[in-house]
């Protein structure tokens, strides 16, 4: 395994006996400071929810009824906000605040012709059973001049797309959750999620327009069956989806509690040419099942890849250079117990003190994306479990252990790296969390560290664009039910333009006070972003001014005091994709920036930067054939006079470039380091 950075999972979690024996390589992007987790969270574990317990759509599993709208919560009104950076709309909503148990579905695609597909898990209400629970859909055409709001339809009076309910809503009386939006190359329209005992297909002959057929026997799986959490892609006119086969039921399918199901249509989901069929690579022999939501596909140009993990699991890719046939695998997080059972298997006293230890893991979040190459890239977050005795059927995972790592096809085994980790925005190598009464100090979300969740997108150049969701230091954590304060987390993203070597610094996408929105009163959670970027990057995430989700344990913050009261918004968010990449998109500034000083630079110097208008600033340094050494962002710099002061000890003698880059322009000037 490569030397490195375990020594920062090491400080956010305080497990010694591990750090000895697994060490990750950091890709940290320079100039980030890291928020560590304090020692009273440190060692902090809790009940890991179990495949049979997984928050999928409350009591009774199976509720297929007639959508009805008797106790709907209020909706959210729609609204739009632009920034110099980011334009943004809500688009819709649900009260069904939980839209996985771990990996991103595929629910934003952007297509070819500039419009945009969206879908999400909704229901207007805030309680068990959800009865209307159903794929929330709305569409966007910049050249239709009848849409509502920023070249969306009205997510309110669901006018438009072929659709009449209110909200707009695909399957009709169906009940449906955890759905995926799926465009063939000839522009036919598909759904593929679960219903009561299997998976729905719901599909239209034209995006955007006219009406859905539904069908809850086109991919039936016989009788008694419980398939669940699909995710679905498209490659031209062939459809892959993979979905997991047994549900919550905790019965044994194909000699497992939850096989993972490959399936294929060549014909745009008219016939399936391969269907259930559980790839040997990762059958029983292997593992003892997956949980729900633990996997991802990815397709393009006859390559398809999928991405798995798991509590107590490798992370492994699956790749097919043939559209699917035949499959390679490659261990990519090595689990030391991959047939782990929880009323069986104790974990490991790695450091022979007669204890168990936590074992190093993964988030089960696990997300693939296939670049221009056919190559793959793999991200996924950092966990820690433990199962100390043998009288339950539980084990226990580590809340705040953070990191999100990287992986491509150039690395070996074992040989991801760290790419991200919460920011430490005020500078006191801390993660400062609130004080509070809750289980959790942070929101839950289906058993996740503090940064998780990744999604992926490309552009022709290669750029890679990657989405998570994290802690945000600089949130307000006061106006909540006394005593039920939680931190928030807020939707980020990182570029790289080399292939995964390096990373830029993270970019919140969520408006602040000071550019117009809420941000820091707000959670913004389970984003994706769309894989095909342009000119920007698109993505949707669900924001609500709660941290957690309403299906979480009964009584706890996230279920009663935070989550319950109302809907959550879908926002839209177009985003710049060169102020999030490297570098900046030269423009007129229209504010100014001084001589560092003193220059030459020897150790600590100053650079002033006056604004007009308040404004987030990142300060880039390169040295003199472009190569960046340090990057540093500030987020909410005042109007007027703002310093930042710059140790170039660490720097090596020489001329160096500074860049000054706001939202809306970049400047450029020169320093020597003596």
């Amino acid at each position: 395994m490569k030397k490195g950075l375990l020594v920062c999972l090491t400080m956010a979690l305080g497990l010694t006996a591990v750090a000895q024996q697994k060490q990750i390589n950091s890709r940290l992007p320079q100039g980030l400071r890291v928020a560590n987790v304090d020692a009273k969270h440190r060692d902090v574990k809790v009940p890991a929810m179990k495949t049979s317990e997984l928050m999928d759509n409350g009591i009774p599993f199976a509720n297929v009824q007639a959508r009805t709208y008797t106790s709907p919560v209020a909706n959210p009104t729609g609204a739009a906000l632009r920034t110099t950076t980011v334009e943004e709309a809500v688009i819709g909503f649900s009260a069904y605040d939980l839209q996985t148990n771990g990996t991103i579905s595929n629910r934003l695609v952007k297509n070819d012709d500039g419009t945009i597909s969206a879908a999400w898990t909704y229901s207007s209400q805030n309680a068990s059973p959800w009865s209307d629970r159903g794929t929330g859909y709305n569409y966007y055409d910049p050249n239709d001049p009848n849409l509502w709001i920023n070249g969306w339809y009205d997510p309110i009076s669901g006018n438009g797309p072929g659709l009449t309910s209110t909200p707009a809503r695909t399957e009709g009386a169906t009940r449906t959750g955890f759905t995926n939006i799926v465009v063939t190359s000839t522009g036919k329209e598909m759904s593929i999620c679960h219903w009561g005992t299997g998976m729905h297909l719901n599909w239209r002959p034209t995006k955007g327009t006219g009406a859905w057929t539904g069908s809850t026997t086109a991919l039936a799986g016989g009788s008694g069956n419980t398939d669940t959490w699909a995710k679905a892609t498209a490659d031209g006119d062939t459809v892959h989806a993979i979905w997991q086969g047994s549900g919550v039921s905790g019965v044994a399918v194909d000699g497992q509690d939850g096989p993972i199901y490959y399936n294929r249509s060549n014909d745009g989901g008219a016939t399936w040419s391969v269907f259930k069929q559980v790839i040997p690579a990762i059958d029983s022999t292997f593992y003892t099942g997956f949980g729900g939501d633990s996997y991802s596909i990815d397709a393009k140009n006859g390559v398809v890849a999928i991405a798995y993990s798991g509590a107590f699991k490798d992370v492994g890719l699956l790749k097919s250079t043939d559209g699917g046939n035949t499959w390679t695998k490659t261990i990519i997080q090595t689990c030391e117990l991959p047939l782990f059972n929880e009323t069986t298997t104790l974990t490991p006293d790695t450091d022979l003190d007669g204890a168990a230890d936590p074992i190093l893991g993964n988030g089960e979040d696990a997300h693939v994306l296939i670049d221009n190459n056919g190559q793959c890239h793999v991200w996924f977050s950092v966990m820690y479990y433990m199962n100390d005795d043998t009288t339950d059927d539980s084990y226990s995972y580590y809340p705040y252990t953070d990191g999100l790592l990287y992986w491509n096809e150039s690395m070996g085994s074992d040989e991801y790296e760290l790419i991200a980790q919460a920011i430490d925005a005020n500078g006191n190598d801390t993660l400062d969390l609130p004080a509070s009464t809750c289980t959790l100090d942070i929101g839950y979300y289906g058993g996740g560290g503090i940064s998780h969740m990744p999604s992926a997108g490309i552009d022709a150049n290669g750029t890679l664009y990657v989405s998570y969701q994290s802690l945000c230091e600089e949130c307000d954590t006061t106006t909540f039910t006394p005593g039920s304060n939680q931190a928030r987390r807020h939707v980020y993203i990182i570029t790289s333009n080399d292939g995964g070597a390096n990373w830029t610094y993270p970019y919140d996408i969520v408006p602040s006070l000071a550019a117009g929105g809420n941000g820091e009163a707000e959670e913004a959670v389970f984003a994706d972003l769309a894989r095909d970027v342009d000119n920007n990057v698109y993505v949707l995430y669900m924001r609500d001014t709660e941290p957690g989700n309403s299906l979480y344990t009964a009584g706890s913050c996230d279920q009663i005091n935070n989550s319950s009261a109302g809907a959550s918004n879908m926002v839209f968010a177009k985003v710049e994709a060169a102020t999030v990449g490297i570098g900046g998109k030269p423009k007129s500034a229209d504010f100014t920036v001084s001589q560092n000083y003193p220059n030459p630079a020897n150790g600590m110097t100053s650079i002033n930067v006056t604004l007009t208008k308040a404004s987030s600033v990142v300060l880039q340094v390169t040295d003199i054939v472009g190569k960046t050494v340090y990057t540093e962002s500030f987020r909410g710099f005042g109007a007027g006079l703002n310093t930042i002061n710059l140790n170039t000890a660490n720097f090596a003698t020489g001329v160096y470039n500074y860049s000054i880059i706001t939202n809306e322009a970049k400047v450029t000037k020169q320093m020597i380091v003596r």
